[in-house]
């Protein structure tokens, strides 16, 4: 693995769109050529290196790519949007839309990230250390289709509409979970550790959509009915692979926990399923 390193050393008080921020268009390339790839202020082009700060070595291959972002990021959007491949790994915080649309690789993120992470992704991992904020892992404005493949896991809070209109893919979160996850979701799963607050579901549809939540549910929506108490064997399979896999150890202790069964939303003929650990 190549490792490129990329520190932000501008001084600009306006979101950075940074799209080009992806082993995709870095791997291949002379370190003249990346400085020279494009990063947006509103309407005005500059040069990564303008902004940026660029070292280390570039890979022949994306795959072998790793790109490390530093320095403080909290306003560059869009980092490793599209990308296929690859690694990205962010030392602090992310702006808005990272890996947005991405299709495979993978994209750590030591600090929190803002609004719609990994939005419409199709495939690949994003790991974030800390926090997420709205709109994690959902479809854009207008748009049928949310995350349609791959994994997301964060370690702290997300915020509002969590997994919207989700339809293939995982999502897992360790904290506390905001109103309207999973809304108008149509597959997929969406794991929840920590507090799942109201109106989660809503509007789900299909069949296969499962909602798991682990620490509790602060209100279910009247159109989800409940099905039964029982302990599910595939979950038992899906808290494993969470614990040895991803790292999330706390779901081993939930692999013999009853959990309640309720199935909606109703209101519009669907049949998602939500599992809620019963006390």
């Amino acid at each position: 693995m190549k490792i490129l390193k990329i520190k932000y050393v501008g001084e600009t008080s306006m979101p950075i769109e940074a799209e080009n921020i992806t082993p995709d268009l870095v791997a291949g390339k002379q370190l003249s050529e990346i400085e020279m790839i494009a990063v947006y202020t509103g309407n005005r082009r500059h040069n990564l290196a303008d902004l940026f700060e660029i070292r280390g070595d570039v890979a022949d291959e994306v795959g072998d790519q790793v790109i490390v972002v530093e320095g403080e990021t909290t306003l560059v959007k869009y980092i490793g949007s599209s990308m296929s491949a690859g690694k990205i790994i962010v030392e602090g915080n992310a702006g808005m839309h990272l890996g947005s649309r991405m299709s495979g690789g993978e994209i750590q993120v030591k600090g929190s990230v803002d609004d719609w992470a990994g939005a419409e992704m199709s495939g690949g991992y994003i790991r974030v250390n800390e926090s997420a904020g709205n709109r994690l892992g959902s479809g854009y404005r207008g748009s049928p289709e949310g995350m349609t493949g791959g994994v997301i896991v964060v370690d702290g809070n997300v915020g509002q509409e969590c997994g919207a209109f989700l339809r293939r893919g995982m999502i897992v979160v360790r904290g506390a979970v905001a109103p309207f996850a999973g809304v108008h979701m149509n597959g997929g799963q969406i794991f929840a550790f920590g507090h799942v607050s109201k109106r989660l579901g809503a509007s789900a549809k299909g069949n296969g959509g499962l909602i798991a939540c682990l620490g509790g549910v602060e209100q279910m929506l009247p159109t989800y009915i409940y099905d039964s108490t029982y302990r599910p064997t595939f979950m038992r399979v899906y808290l494993q692979k969470l614990s040895e896999n991803l790292g999330v150890k706390e779901a081993a202790k939930f692999t013999d926990s009853p959990l309640e069964r309720y199935s909606g939303d109703l209101a519009c003929g669907g049949n998602n399923e939500i599992f809620v650990v019963s006390k």
